[in-house]
């Protein structure tokens, strides 16, 4: 069994990261991690163009899959 956090983060003016991180709730086990880094200049190209960009639920469930591989 596993906790599951998520959250993001700066790491930088123009970049933030969202993570995925899976604890195991007994101290024998390994965390795992999945993360994603978003360059928001890039994001606000896309906002001018009309072009789509994933919220972030969707990225969530895309490292929710990443992460699943992991465990």
């Amino acid at each position: 069994m596993f906790r599951v956090q998520r959250f993001s983060e700066a790491v930088g003016p123009q970049r933030i990261r969202y993570v995925l991180r899976a604890t195991p709730l007994r101290a024998d086990g390994i965390a795992r991690e999945a993360a994603f880094e978003l360059d928001t200049d890039q994001v606000r190209d896309k906002i001018r163009r009309g072009q789509a960009i994933p919220t972030p639920e969707e990225t969530y469930e895309q490292l929710w899959q990443q992460l699943r591989l992991d465990l």
